[in-house]
């Protein structure tokens, strides 16, 4: 019996070796709690979408729950988009510093009723020194955040921007700083010999959403070579999107290959240190002033061949002290363990320093039932023999996302023990756990020999005895 009871205790430790362990501070006793899954979870996950994941009670006994998304309990998505052409008109900058300049404004945009293609005369115009564009967008419209932009020339030209918005035309506040880029596929095609896309970014993304009817779009290096505006469109969203909250976690370089260096093909490769499902990508460019492209690739195994996962636009630059650098890239999200960035010296190529990369993901809530004594505990990386997941509407049956939000949140904290036993055993959850198990079988198994080897040897004794 004592056998029995020890092996089933060093199987339990070793089913347990690397788990992580993470405390619910749960406070009152309420049937149903939420909590909001920290990073560290997700690094010491050992299986897709959290199917390890597994919620204890003192007892050690396992209670249900549900996980949700992000998006499921904070829609951001717009349902429809309008796109719109804006009444644009280019003008110096200090015509607009007197009453005269803002009227002739005021009186072009009421006069040029639904009409908003540029006239020949008006793109000469934007040759004249400090000239901005001054871009209608109504009396009333929905709140605005994004413009899309064309323009004549200027290929091969980051173009920093400043965005300004008022009511009146005399009073002005800061509504966003952007960058717009495009180049010119034949001339990278005459370098390089191949065929290559333009890479463009065309689009401004304002800071907040705005209401106001004019907006004024001025080059931020008033000395540099201006661009000249062919037109502009506005995108209003029926659904006003929210900011996500994102969890980032940088992504360790492996190696960088050269090896079609005579092709100007260069490729950087990073390894994920967890399983999560990446919805974003951050790429940061080492060098200041670098305009190029690059291929994102991904793939599970070493032996695997890689993935095309999306084509980006990178750059990065310091103008008139402000900084501009590519947005993060958006993805469907997917899980992957091996990462590569992939760089054309006809696109413009990556100098001699490495870039970073990080995987964006946003955090589960999992909504748990507190059935018996506290405290509970939230485990993660070995696989539970039963399965506690269920769908939210087994918790709450008339399940309302305003009803999730009104249950009491209880945080985590993590038990230093288990998960610095954890992260020692292995720092990235894609490695192969060692098998223990295994080892204590055979260990039980050795021990259980040597224990009827001891009873034989004690009874051989007795029976000496005895004669």
């Amino acid at each position: 019996m004592k056998f029995h009871t020890l092996f089933l205790t060093l199987m339990l430790t070793a089913n347990n070796a690397l788990s992580a362990d993470f405390m619910l501070n749960a406070k009152g006793d309420a049937p149903l709690y939420l909590s909001v899954l920290p990073k560290e979870v997700y690094l010491q996950s050992r299986a897709d979408d959290l199917q390890d994941l597994t919620i204890i009670n003192a007892a050690g006994e396992q209670v249900p729950y549900a996980l949700l998304r992000y998006h499921d309990l904070h829609p951001q998505t717009a349902v429809t988009k309008d796109v719109k052409p804006l009444k644009v008109y280019p003008i110096a900058d200090e015509q607009i510093d007197n009453s005269d300049g803002r009227n002739s404004v005021i009186k072009y945009f009421e006069n040029s009723g639904g009409s908003v293609a540029f006239t020949l005369e008006h793109n000469q115009m934007v040759k004249l020194n400090r000239s901005v564009y001054l871009v209608d967008a109504g009396k009333t419209h929905p709140p605005l955040q994004t413009f899309t932009v064309a323009w004549m020339g200027q290929e091969n030209k980051l173009l920093p921007i400043d965005i300004e918005a008022s009511n009146d035309l005399e009073n002005w506040t800061s509504a966003g700083h952007a960058v717009l880029l495009k180049t010119s596929p034949l001339d990278n095609a005459e370098k390089s010999g191949i065929a290559l896309d333009t890479l463009i970014q065309n689009t401004i993304t304002l800071d907040y959403a705005v209401e106001a009817r004019y907006f004024k779009i001025s080059p931020t290096n008033k000395n540099s070579d201006w661009l000249r505006m062919t037109n502009i469109s506005a995108e209003y969203d029926s659904v006003r999107p929210l900011s996500p909250e994102v969890l980032w976690q940088n992504m360790p370089l492996i190696k960088r290959d050269e090896s079609n260096k005579d092709n100007g093909i260069t490729n950087i490769d990073f390894e994920s240190q967890g399983r999560i499902a990446a919805s974003y990508l951050r790429v940061q460019l080492p060098e200041n002033n670098t305009i190029t492209s690059a291929t994102v690739q991904a793939r599970n195994k070493n032996d695997a061949p890689w993935q095309t996962i999306t084509n980006a636009s990178l750059y990065r630059m310091d103008k008139a002290g402000k900084a501009y650098a590519n947005p993060d890239i958006a993805l469907n999200a997917a899980t992957w363990r091996y990462w590569r960035l992939q760089f054309n010296q006809a696109n413009g190529g990556i100098g001699a320093e490495n870039p970073t990369l990080s995987l964006g993901w946003m955090p589960q809530t999992v909504v748990w039932n507190a059935r018996g004594q506290a405290p509970f505990y939230l485990r993660v990386g070995t696989g539970p023999a039963i399965v506690s997941a269920v769908d939210v509407t087994s918790l709450i049956p008339d399940y309302k996302v305003e009803k999730v939000m009104q249950l009491p949140k209880a945080s985590l904290v993590a038990n230093a023990t288990s998960t610095s036993v954890a992260s020692a055993t292995a720092s990235n959850s894609w490695a192969s756990a060692p098998d223990y198990k295994t080892w204590l079988l055979w260990a039980g198994l050795a021990l259980g020999v040597l224990l009827l080897a001891g009873m034989a040897v004690s009874l051989f004794k007795v029976d000496s005895k005895e004669k």
